[in-house]
C-alpha cells in the first residue's frame, strides 16, 4: 500500500515525466539520414516508392517480402520461377546461400543483387572484383549501354554516398550492362544455368531520394525491367537496419529522455518493491531431473541397421530420432525450414550455426537420392555426433 504522504512526490514525477513526453512528441525531429534501405521507411535513403511501385514493373505478380537468409527462405519442393530482389548497403552470403543463389539461377530464376560491398565468398565464386574510384567523390552520373533504355544525358546524383564499380568480372560468363563516370562498370549479367544474376554497385539508386528528389525512378525501372515478369521475392534480411527484429524497448532507448525516464520508472519501482514488500520468497528446492537414456537406444538400433547396407534408410532414421530429441528437450523443429530460423536453433541448443546448417543440408540432398554410399552416412552420422555432445 502506497502512504499518503508520499502521493504527492509520486504525483510531482508524473507531471515531470508527462511534460519530458510532451516536450519530446512537439519537437520538430530532424531529417533521418540513415541508410536503411527498408521497404517501409519513408525516409530519403529507404525503399518505400520503389517497393510499393514494383506492381508498375512487374503486372499481376506476387510481391513477396522475405526477413530470411538465403538459405532458410529456399524451398526444395518450390519449383516456380520467381525473381529475387535484394537491396542493401553490403551483400554478405555465406557458402552455403552462395550454393543456393546459384541453383536458384540453375534452375531458372532471376536474383537482383544491389550493394556497394559484397562477401569474399560470394565475389570469389562469381569471380569478380569491387573497388571504390574516390572517397572524396560526393557525385556520381550513371547510364545504360542498351540504346533502347539509355539515356541521352546520364542519371545525375549529386549526393552519392560512395562511387563503387567492378574493378575485374568473368568475361565469359558475364555480361556489362551500366557504367558511370570514365565508363566504369557498375552494372552485370552473369548467365548461370537458365536463369541469370544481375549485379549492381549503386544501390542509392533505388532509394526515394534518388527516385523524387533527383527525379533518376528511370534508372531503377529500367535495371530491374532486364528481369521478367516473374512473381517477386524482397529481401528484408540482408540490411544493416533490421529494425522489425530490433525488441520492444529499443524505441525508447532510441531516444535520449524517455531513456532516463524509463531508468527512473525502474529506480521507483526497485525503491517501492525494497520498502513494501514484505512476502520471502521460499527456496525452490533442486530437483535432479530423469536420466535420459534414448541416446543408448538410438545407437543400439543404428548399429543394428548398419549391418542390413540400407544406408539411406539408417540416416534417415537417425534424422527422425535427433528431431524426435530436440522436439522433446527444446520444443522445436529443425525439419521445420520455414518455421525456424537455423541461428534461432543453434542458439536455444547451445550449438553453432554451421554444424546445423550442415545436418539441414546433408539431411535435404539424402532425402532426395535413392541410395547413399557408407561413407556419405559416416559424414551424416558425424554432424549428429557432433550435435549432441556440442548441445546444452
Amino acid at each position: 500500500m502506497f502512504n499518503k504522504k508520499d502521493i504527492k512526490y509520486y504525483v510531482i514525477i508524473g507531471l515531470i515525466l508527462s511534460v519530458i513526453i510532451i516536450f519530446e512528441i512537439m519537437k520538430p525531429k530532424p531529417v533521418d539520414w540513415r541508410f536503411t534501405l527498408e521497404r517501409e521507411d519513408k525516409i530519403p535513403y529507404g525503399t518505400y516508392i520503389l517497393f510499393n511501385t514494383l506492381d508498375d514493373i512487374f503486372p499481376g505478380k506476387e510481391i513477396k517480402e522475405t526477413k530470411k537468409t538465403v538459405f532458410e527462405n529456399y524451398n526444395y519442393n518450390d519449383f516456380e520461377t520467381k525473381n529475387y530482389i535484394y537491396i542493401s548497403n553490403s551483400f554478405n552470403p555465406d557458402e552455403y546461400d552462395t550454393e543456393i543463389i546459384l541453383e536458384l539461377a540453375e534452375t531458372g530464376c532471376n536474383v537482383f543483387i544491389s550493394a556497394y560491398s559484397f562477401s569474399n565468398v560470394f565475389s570469389d565464386t562469381l569471380n569478380f572484383k569491387i573497388d571504390n574510384s574516390s572517397y572524396f567523390d560526393t557525385s556520381s552520373v550513371l547510364n545504360f549501354y542498351n540504346t533502347k533504355i539509355k539515356r541521352k544525358k546520364d542519371y545525375y546524383y549529386g549526393r552519392s554516398s560512395a562511387n563503387f564499380y567492378f574493378k575485374s568480372i568473368d568475361t565469359v560468363k558475364s555480361e556489362i550492362l551500366g557504367y558511370s563516370k570514365e565508363k566504369r562498370i557498375t552494372f552485370i549479367r552473369y548467365k548461370h544455368g537458365e536463369g541469370c544474376i544481375y549485379l549492381n554497385t549503386v544501390p542509392e539508386a533505388y532509394t526515394n531520394y534518388a527516385m523524387v528528389t533527383e527525379k533518376n525512378y528511370g534508372f531503377a525501372y529500367n535495371s530491374l525491367s532486364y528481369l521478367p515478369v516473374f512473381d517477386v521475392v524482397w529481401d528484408e534480411y540482408y540490411k544493416d537496419f533490421r529494425k522489425n527484429e530490433q525488441g520492444a524497448l529499443s524505441m525508447i532507448f532510441s531516444n535520449m529522455s524517455f531513456k532516463y525516464a524509463y531508468y527512473l520508472l525502474l529506480a521507483l519501482t526497485v525503491i517501492f518493491v525494497l520498502f513494501t514488500a514484505k512476502r520471502r520468497q521460499r527456496i525452490i528446492p533442486v530437483i535432479k531431473p530423469h536420466k535420459n537414456t534414448s541416446l543408448e537406444f538410438i545407437k543400439t538400433i543404428g548399429r543394428l541397421y548398419y549391418h542390413s547396407k540400407n544406408h539411406r534408410d539408417i540416416a534417415l532414421k537417425k534424422f527422425n530420432y535427433l528431431q524426435h530429441f530436440i522436439i522433446n528437450k527444446y520444443y522445436i523443429n529443425i525439419a521445420d525450414l520455414k518455421g525456424q530460423s537455423f541461428k534461432k536453433i543453434a542458439e536455444k541448443t547451445g550449438t553453432n550455426t554451421d554444424i546445423v546448417k550442415k545436418i539441414l543440408l546433408t539431411h535435404a540432398k539424402i532425402n532426395k537420392l535413392e541410395n547413399i554410399s557408407a561413407q556419405q552416412l559416416n559424414q551424416f552420422n558425424n554432424y549428429i555426433e557432433e550435435f549432441y555432445e556440442k548441445c546444452k
